[in-house]
């Protein structure tokens, strides 16, 4: 693939402009067709430019490391090396899980230099960590000593349990095995020849338990989408751009980080532990100031939690973008941060399966399409169609029809590392040939282009063969004074298969009851079918490790509810079990643990079959009871 250079920096702020850039390739746009390349070309430009800042609570005023253009190519050099060396001629694949820290770049960018990388979740669980450098064949773990310890287990347990790999190098500040490395190898420039669209990152996508999808990705699609994300949120030479999503994300590794080396930018890493620490919300604005950050990206989540906090801007702030995405985005967030803090959230939309952001909206200086995802970025496509029962295309809808979104163009992934996966993501007889994917997603696409997320179509709730879309409820419920934040899901109900269920986390220092938010949602959501049938208040909702709410975390607490709720209704007497869920099989198993005294009042097979009853159940669950001696 031929690379046209040097960089070409557009901003796009109108629809005419995103047809303006596509009459031009992203060869002609990128400066390299790799993301060696495109560091080599930015270090080329800026040598002694700060490429990272990197910050530290308790002092954000004065950063804790900087790292250089030159010192960034130099670093990056030497990882390739020291991971083609490790290798000893297997191929190379190594997976970085550690915290926001630039080591973790330097890894990242250097392992796709030569191979692959495996971004992964610091918090991942030892079983689920092992898992995937297995399935990966992964020749080398980056990681930290203390990761390790967490985990109860040292090096030498993660090499025994990992056939395939080679070493674990440790970064742990002055004691880095790391960093030894990296110096060993330090002036060392590797001579490969490299194919921008092979499979160069693996990205596991899904939470910190059980086996993730795989999801197969490759340098152009990465370099694509950070071309794109810059055009949108700010393509100049000195932007400052707010990194606090972490890098095993596409959000924070593609979007934030990538974006910000190809246009030769200043990434500014707001602690190792990103949004997720109070203490960068709180501080939020002054390191805006002192740092004069221009973009950043966040989850709606991180967005009201910055809301909220006591501080705000001194005067009008330097920050003009300010995007979201991971999740939709509520209008009544969007328009009380504008309202305090003069800055529009401008949502954004995309997956892992499609190398990360594909819509947004051009900032124009003025309101963006409130409740949209915008339109979609240069040589991406989005489509709402309508699938037959085998999965293929069967039309497409019209302007504002719902039906599933997918999403065509260059960053489109060629799969999953597991192939049999790719059926159920690939939709055959789309017209015009093209490769389009699933997103997974429900939705519209307007006159005007603007693709509308309703939610995700594994969140529906389907009452009675009713389709209920939880947003509905989440806005109605999320308009009350007291309420910070609020997810609907589904419980299991044996009458109508589910029933809406919302947990709510109140605003600091409110008070509401479960009944009063309960008749607020009868007074305010539309359809009467979707009034969820409970309100449950959590003093925190569950959160992903992005950040976004964990709707998985909050069904699997509505299916223990109700599972309790059979157990004691089945009972003579008051009853006292553990509920747990067991994600490890094929299929996840709930255990219902009984104490003997308990068990003395239960008829435990007639409690199976009324478990068994349930249209839930018998599709997803497989319950079993289990009586302590």
């Amino acid at each position: 693939m031929s690379v046209r250079g040097p960089l070409v920096r557009h901003r796009v702020r109108s629809r005419e402009d995103i047809l303006d850039v596509e009459q031009q390739r992203h060869e002609q746009l990128l400066p390299g067709a790799t993301i060696h390349a495109s560091i080599a070309e930015s270090a080329r430009r800026h040598p002694n430019k700060s490429a990272i800042l990197h910050l530290e609570a308790p002092d954000f005023m004065t950063p804790t490391r900087e790292v250089t253009y030159r010192e960034l190519l130099v670093a990056v050099n030497a990882s390739a090396s020291l991971f083609l060396e490790r290798a000893a001629g297997a191929p190379s694949v190594v997976a970085v899980m550690v915290p926001m820290v630039p080591e973790g770049l330097f890894a990242t960018w250097g392992a796709q230099r030569v191979g692959r990388a495996v971004p992964l979740n610091p918090f991942l669980e030892l079983a689920s960590l092992v898992n995937i450098l297995n399935r990966t064949a992964a020749t080398v773990l980056v990681t930290t000593g203390e990761i390790l310890r967490e985990r109860g287990v040292d090096a030498a347990v993660v090499l025994a349990s990992v056939p395939t790999l080679k070493d674990v190098l440790l970064v742990d500040g002055d004691n880095s095995t790391f960093n030894a490395a990296l110096a060993e190898h330090r002036g060392r420039i590797v001579d490969v020849e490299d194919d921008p669209e092979r499979d160069a990152m693996v990205m596991p996508t899904g939470g910190t338990t059980g086996a993730p999808k795989l999801v197969r990705m490759s340098q152009w699609g990465q370099l694509v989408v950070a071309w794109n994300v810059g055009a949108l949120m700010g393509s100049e030479e000195d932007t400052v751009i707010g990194h606090g999503m972490p890098n095993f994300h596409c959000g924070g590794s593609i979007a934030l980080a990538l974006r910000s080396v190809v246009y030769g930018q200043t990434l500014l890493t707001l602690t190792s532990g990103g949004f997720r620490s109070r203490d960068v919300v709180e501080n939020f604005w002054a390191i805006v100031e002192r740092y004069r950050m221009t973009s950043t990206m966040a989850t709606p989540t991180t967005a009201f939690a910055i809301l909220n906090a006591e501080t705000a801007p001194n005067g009008p702030p330097t920050l003009t973008d300010f995007n979201v995405g991971g999740s939709t985005v509520s209008t009544a967030l969007i328009r009380a941060f504008h309202a305090r803090f003069g800055v529009w959230l401008r949502e954004c939309w995309g997956g892992t399966e499609f190398h990360g952001t594909i819509t947004g909206h051009p900032n124009d200086g003025v309101e963006p399409r409130v409740g949209s995802a915008g339109r979609p970025l240069p040589h991406s496509q989005v489509r709402a169609v309508v699938l037959d029962i085998d999965s293929r295309w069967s039309r497409d809808c019209e302007p504002g029809e719902h039906g599933e979104l997918l999403i065509g163009g260059p960053t489109v992934s060629p799969g999953y590392l597991d192939a049999h996966l790719d059926a159920g993501f690939f939709v055959a007889g789309v017209p015009g040939g093209s490769v389009w994917g699933r997103t997974g997603d429900l939705g519209t696409v307007d006159d005007d282009g603007f693709v509308w997320v309703s939610g995700r179509s594994k969140d529906l709730i389907i009452r009675g063969g009713h389709n209920i879309d939880p947003r509905d409820i989440e806005e109605a419920l999320g308009s009350h004074p007291a309420v910070e934040m609020v997810a609907a899901v589904g419980r299991p109900d044996q009458a109508k298969g589910e029933m809406p269920v919302a947990y709510v986390q109140l605003k600091a220092g409110s008070v509401a009851e479960s009944t009063e938010l309960l008749q607020f949602c009868r007074e305010h959501v539309q359809e009467k079918a979707a009034t969820p049938a409970h309100v449950t208040v959590l003093d925190r909702l569950p959160l992903t490790p992005v950040g976004k709410i964990s709707k998985p975390a909050l069904r699997a607490l509505a299916l223990k509810e109700e599972v309790h709720h059979v157990v004691s209704s089945s009972s003579r007497m008051p009853v006292t079990c553990d509920i747990a869920l067991d994600d490890t099989g094929l299929r996840r198993e709930v255990i219902v643990t009984l104490t003997p005294e308990s068990a003395s009042g239960v008829d435990i097979e007639s409690l199976e079959d009324k478990l068994g009853a349930y249209e839930f159940f018998s599709r997803v669950e497989v319950s079993t009871i289990v009586v302590p001696q």
